[in-house]
């Protein structure tokens, strides 16, 4: 894409800013509650029967709560209607209103606003309803935990929400009904079955029947295809069931121990036992001094300790969604250890699991269940598709990680040895060398395992007392920084082979497929060599540039398989800079687009720059000739010392008299002059000096150049005015001479055609570049240079950013960034955004 021309004026007021983006807000608000009136109704209603009954300021209104006997037994019939209505705390109202602008918002955009706002009362009572009939019939058949003894009445505007959400996601589309699915009874089954309280079953009830209502509403509904690798679902769902398990115990424990049927296994974590606590001043063993020494060394050192291995199995999940094979690794480890070391601390007394009241076992059942079965099947499950993660990292990297973890254990290890060999004093009674060394490794597991049965000893004060919390969780610390490390250090596959690419390329391309040429880019082959995608990578971001080279017939096939590559490789793939053609066939996979330029291209066939329609270019290029200038065609290569002194000299005065940071990815610099395939076209004054030069990029069709696009324009500041448009027409006018049928000028970043829709899904994403166009408008003046290429009547072609999941696009807004700016120093970043801001002013 060619370079900005120049910048821009200076913009209007700041109190007509001011008041321009009140009103924009304003006419954004509206907007919102004209399109959701019921989920703005909902917030409405909801905080103001928190405020009327006090629950929005803490106060306990838990007589307007539902439950088996606050509904039925006490004859409270009305409470099956305020429980859905009043939240029972500040935080509750304040996450369901968060939950009723965004996600019900959405389900309310599916569904109508007729049909969300009788859901909502349908599926609140129906799953009020069947969750209060469970209550009681497990009160009936059981007296035996997890079940509540007591009943505390449920206040909950989240229940409706679950239930109209999952009733929704059967008219979403294929990606978002997986997701909201997915995700939404992951996290109502995590808290169902961990923190089990009664709100947590009554809105599992509530979103269940919303699944099987929305099934009989979607019926008949046709539903496109959503394309999508098989290997990326899997990834997803496995990292999605780890991440629970991890967060199951957390959730149970921060909950006050949970009675959720697998909330069991919080017992692994806990340190000590209160109840036994309050009968060791009664009786004296040995079973009282371990636990006093729990009680002794508590505080958040213990605590962050005791659930390293619940974080370590939420860090794997992160790894295991990006496929590495390290975080595999990490996941069974972890998932392993904490199977094996509970059952071995229960056999030998270190941890009690106190039996039912009937002696039945049955909680034996669910420990099992919770602490070795789930998590021994799950390190099952990922050895069995651990080809799914193939992505390792560098043997550089792993080399470095290993030292950094082996160096960090004999460094806590050995300053906490030392720390409480000389701190003996603060022991109850002096301990051995033997004492110390177990000690010390015990130091860096959860202390639930690890405390020995019989009596204790540890330090009770000072230094050692600090060492004795704080050393395991330094350690873990660390390992954790340096696993994270590791997931970014990861090997990258060949590059890919420059030179065959360009005879792809020969063979046919695009305007724009030269610019997977430059340096920087890397480029994907089908197995068969017949097909290539030119890319950028950006982080985990896979950029690829312009339309991908393919045989006739092929390209779909073509874009699925280099999405299935980075899939694969754990990257986020997009496509920058696609014309029309290649995202509708983006869309027939699922994909989505945003415009993110405007490509404008000149038909030479026929071309004159005759009649008034074309007097702005005429005019220019009449005045040059009859002054003497003359356009010369060259190559990098064939310039003359003096000839390439003056173009590097044109381009540093360019650059230097902006301060700004020179933009790269799709526009051309000096290096991209010098490939042998670019033309240079020179405008040289009567004097021999050169004024202006631009360079073009070849396009072939069947091997033979049949149309060039224009990259590279710089022109002496105090030269003469019009020798842009001079070598423009001079090009056009002499490559039409050639044969040549295409000229295009490039790519306008961020800018639009002029009849480009403005309403549809799109509206936002339109919205966003509008105002990110005009934020960078002062420092590269892309709209000016846009209005530019307008003066040559050109053929407006959309250029589109393509992406898959909308979840991806700030990652890729960044990674587009980084890309169009990647060597910017700080001093070159404060100077754009100083430019940027003066311009708004």
């Amino acid at each position: 894409m060619s370079a900005p021309l120049h910048t821009a004026a200076a913009a209007p007021r700041r109190g007509w800013r001011t008041r321009g983006r009140s009103r924009a807000f304003l006419r954004a608000a509206g907007r919102y509650v004209r399109t959701h009136p019921v989920s703005f109704a909902f917030v409405i209603l909801m905080l103001s029967a928190a405020a009327l009954t006090g629950t929005l300021w803490g106060e306990d209104a838990s007589i307007w709560g539902a439950g088996p006997l606050a509904t039925f037994g006490a004859g409270r019939w009305w409470t099956l209607l305020t429980a859905l209505l009043i939240p029972d705390s500040t935080i509750d109202a304040l996450v369901s209103a968060a939950l009723a602008v965004t996600v019900l918002a959405y389900a309310e955009r599916l569904l109508g606003s007729a049909r969300a706002a009788g859901l909502l009362i349908v599926l609140g009572l129906a799953g009020l309803l069947t969750g209060i009939g469970l209550h009681a019939a497990a009160w009936a058949l059981t007296d035996l935990r997890p079940v509540i003894a007591a009943e505390v009445p449920v206040l909950d505007p989240t229940t409706p929400i679950a239930g109209v959400v999952m009733a929704a996601a059967a008219f979403a589309p294929t990606l978002w009904r997986r997701r909201l699915r997915l995700v939404g009874f992951a996290m109502l089954a995590l808290f169902a079955l961990y923190a089990g309280d009664a709100d947590s079953w009554y809105r599992l009830s509530a979103a269940v029947l919303g699944l099987a209502v929305g099934e009989v509403l979607a019926r008949g509904r046709e539903r496109r295809a959503w394309h999508r690798s098989s290997t990326r679902e899997t990834r997803t769902l496995l990292a999605l069931v780890v991440a629970v398990v991890g967060s199951g115990p957390l959730v149970a424990l921060i909950s006050g121990g949970g009675r959720g049927p697998l909330s069991l296994v919080v017992d692994a974590y806990t340190q000590y036992d209160d109840e036994l606590l309050a009968r060791c001043d009664r009786v004296a063993s040995s079973v009282c001094d371990e636990q006093l020494a729990l009680l002794m060394t508590r505080g958040l050192g213990p605590a962050l300790l005791a659930v390293t291995p619940l974080v370590l199995i939420l860090v794997a999940a992160w790894g295991l969604r990006l496929g590495r094979r390290a975080a595999l690794i990490l996941a069974v480890l972890t998932l392993v250890a904490t199977a094996v070391i509970p059952v071995v601390s229960l056999v030998d007394g270190r941890l009690r699991i106190d039996p039912w009241v009937d002696g039945s076992g049955a909680e034996y059942v669910l420990w099992a269940l919770a602490t070795v079965v789930i998590p021994l099947t799950l390190a099952g499950v990922l050895v069995i598709q651990r080809r799914r993660f193939p992505i390792r990292a560098t043997r550089g990297a792993a080399r470095t990680v290993s030292v950094v973890i082996g160096v960090a254990f004999v460094a806590c290890a050995t300053t906490f040895f030392a720390i409480e060999a000389l701190g003996r004093r603060s022991f109850d009674r002096d301990p051995s060398v033997v004492d110390l060394v177990l000690l010390t490794l015990r130091r860096f597991l959860p202390p639930a395992y690890t405390n020995p049965a019989g009596v204790a000893n540890f330090p009770h004060h000072g230094p050692a007392l600090f060492a004795y919390q704080w050393v395991g969780v330094l350690f873990w610390a660390i390992v954790i920084a340096a696993v994270l490390w590791l997931f970014r250090r990861v090997q990258r596959p060949d590059p890919g082979d420059t030179r065959l690419y360009r005879e792809l390329l020969q063979r046919g391309s695009d305007t724009l497929g030269f610019l997977g040429t430059w340096a920087g880019n890397r480029h994907w082959y089908s197995d068969d060599r017949e097909c290539a995608v030119a890319y950028r990578l950006v982080g985990d971001v896979a950029l690829a540039i312009a339309d991908p080279l393919a045989p006739v017939g092929r390209r779909v096939e073509t874009l699925r398989t280099f999405s299935d590559f980075c899939v694969e490789h754990g990257w986020t793939p997009a496509f920058y800079s696609v014309h029309d053609d290649t995202a509708a066939d983006l869309e027939g996979l699922g994909w989505r687009r945003v415009p993110v330029g405007v490509e404008t291209v000149m038909d030479l066939p026929g071309l004159t720059f005759a009649g008034k329609a074309w007097q702005k270019v005429r005019q220019p290029l009449t005045r040059a000739e009859r002054e003497g200038y003359t356009a010369v065609w060259t190559r990098w290569h064939e310039l003359t010392v003096s000839q390439s002194s003056q173009v590097i000299a044109i381009d540093e005065e360019w650059v230097a008299d902006r301060a700004l940071p020179e933009m790269g990815f799709t526009l051309g610099s000096l290096d991209e002059l010098r490939d042998r395939d670019v033309r240079l076209l020179l405008a040289v004054g009567p004097d021999g000096q050169i004024e202006a030069v631009t360079s073009w990029m070849p396009s072939w069709t069947d091997g033979a150049v049949t149309g060039w696009t224009l990259d590279f324009m710089r022109r002496r500041t105090d030269g003469p005015n019009g020798m842009m448009e001079f070598l423009i027409a001079k090009a056009a006018l002499q490559l039409q001479e050639e044969g040549a049928a295409v000229l295009s000028l490039s790519g306008a970043p961020l800018a639009e055609a002029p009849d480009a829709p403005a309403d549809g899904d799109q509206a936002p994403l339109r919205a966003l570049l509008r105002w990110l166009a005009e934020v960078l408008e002062p420092a590269y003046g892309f709209a000016s240079l846009f209005r530019f290429k307008g003066k040559f009547r050109p053929r407006y072609r959309e250029l589109a950013l393509a992406y898959r999941d909308p979840l991806h696009l700030p990652a890729i807004g960044a990674a587009v960034g980084r890309a169009y700016l990647p060597d910017a120093s700080r001093r070159e970043i404060v100077a754009l955004a100083r430019t940027a801001w003066e311009g708004r002013r």
